[in-house]
């Protein structure tokens, strides 16, 4: 949160004196140079803005004109005075180019969510189909909360369920991005709370439920077969999974490495697979770089109806391709994996005090526990009797 900003005569001296927040940023405005601010943000980036009326619209703007210390005081002071008479002699068309939620949108995916994101296209479908057709053409700076508040509603008669929260988040993300671009002042959904109350999941598949959906995985064709087993094995995400390419397993050492860019923490994630599923991988013929791939250029995309067609042919409803995961994380404990090596066969972070002290890769512990799991999936899958030989994960 942005504290009120001072006002000062800005000096060199000034502003190396400038003591970086604990969160947010602070504003600090220049009394010699009209509209000239310095924000400097908690990670320690500052940056010039000029804060000026636009005379055709007359409204309140404002102008980011670059970061300190590459633009010094002078070079700032030299700007502001320059774009504010171009401004006067209508050299500067509309001020800001982004002037719609709609060119917000482009500017934010372009420049924000490709270099930035795991899946921008996917966030991209939702402002295309849920925001711009209703307030795409609404101007920037005249976007109010209340027009917030009434897309989301319009949404939620509409029926979207949990999908009006993703679209919450899509378009406040947006507008804090503007925000931190210094094309408006503040985010008019800030503060905004979402509308619809989630439910975690809590589907585990018993031993019966996951025996009958890998025979039925078993009755397909690849790569969707192979794919739905080792996301069963590995307990890995479906997109980390279904994009596993040959280069990032290594047989001989037993492991796959997810690289960071593949993974929802944004770390590189290290996967000692069980030999169950090593079994499984060497019967995959490569087609290309990837593992899971009908023409060998790109990954398999037939994920989004495999489990329609499973739960039909299994007779098991009610699960997704992440409840697999979600079980898996179950078998450990019901098989007496300890919860610290079990989060971190999932990938999931540990507290800051733990990575700080303790460096351990627990690679062996990993390994040994993915292993348990995969003899109890084998167990599971080719016997008949089911528990009778087995840990109930129900």
């Amino acid at each position: 949160m942005a504290k009120e900003p001072t006002k000062a005569r800005l000096t060199d001296k000034l502003l190396r004196s400038l003591k970086t927040p604990s969160k947010g940023y602070i504003w600090c405005t220049d009394t010699h140079t009209s509209g000239l601010m310095i924000r400097l943000y908690h990670t320690g980036r500052a940056s010039w803005f000029l804060r000026y009326t636009n005379p055709r619209r007359k409204v309140q703007s404002a102008k980011l004109l670059g970061d300190y210390p590459a633009m010094t005081l002078a070079d700032a002071r030299a700007a502001a005075t320059l774009f504010r008479a171009d401004l006067l002699q209508g050299k500067v068309s509309g001020a800001n180019k982004i002037e719609t939620i709609k060119d917000l949108i482009s500017d934010y995916h372009t420049r924000h969510s490709i270099p930035n994101t795991r899946k921008p296209e996917q966030t991209r479908a939702l402002y295309d189909q849920h925001v711009i057709p209703y307030i795409g053409k609404l101007r920037l700076d005249d976007f109010r909360r209340g027009d917030a508040v009434g897309l989301l509603d319009r949404l939620s008669d509409k029926g979207l369920g949990a999908q009006v929260n993703r679209v919450h988040a899509a378009l406040h993300g947006a507008l804090s991005w503007a925000v931190n671009s210094g094309l408006i002042e503040i985010n008019p959904m800030a503060g905004l709370k979402r509308r619809v109350k989630e439910k975690p999941r809590d589907r585990v598949l018993s031993d019966t439920e996951l025996r009958a959906v890998w025979e039925a995985t078993a009755a397909r064709s690849a790569p969707s077969r192979e794919f739905v087993q080792m996301l069963i094995l590995s307990m890995q995400r479906r997109d980390e999974c279904r994009a596993m390419q040959w280069d990032e397993l290594d047989q001989d050492a037993g492991l796959w490495t997810i690289p960071s860019s593949r993974t929802k923490a944004g770390r590189a994630h290290i996967v000692p697979l069980p030999t169950f599923a090593w079994e499984i991988l060497e019967s995959i013929p490569r087609l290309g770089p990837y593992v899971f791939t009908i023409d060998g250029k790109r990954p398999y995309a037939g994920h989004s109806k495999i489990v329609g067609a499973l739960s039909t042919e299994s007779a098991v409803t009610g699960w997704t391709l992440h409840d697999l995961r979600r079980t898996g994380r179950t078998g450990l404990s019901r098989l007496g994996v300890p919860v610290l090596v079990s989060e971190l066969i999932l990938n999931h972070a540990r507290n800051d005090l733990e990575r700080t002290y303790d460096l351990h890769a627990f690679t062996d512990e990993k390994r040994d526990a993915l292993e348990k799991w995969g003899e109890h999936v084998r167990r599971v899958v080719l016997n008949s009797e089911v528990g009778a030989k087995v840990v109930s994960i129900r």
